[in-house]
């Protein structure tokens, strides 16, 4: 599967995915939670493309 690295800044969060600023989703697993991230911080992403186009996110972290 394809994957790969996104750097952003938070535009929103929610229990199943975020958003950041320049409209890019990644969907969280059941066990990552950003609730700890405010919106407006800088997020390293790293993903895999599932079916369909979906990005599943590895790790996340905080600053690029």
């Amino acid at each position: 599967m394809a994957g790969g690295v996104v750097v952003g800044i938070l535009q929103e969060w929610h229990a199943d995915h975020i958003i950041l600023r320049d409209g890019t989703q990644v969907f969280l697993t059941a066990k990552q939670s950003t609730s700890q991230f405010a919106v407006g911080i800088s997020l390293t992403v790293a993903y895999t493309v599932k079916k369909g186009g979906k990005k599943l996110a590895d790790n996340i972290w905080v600053g690029s």
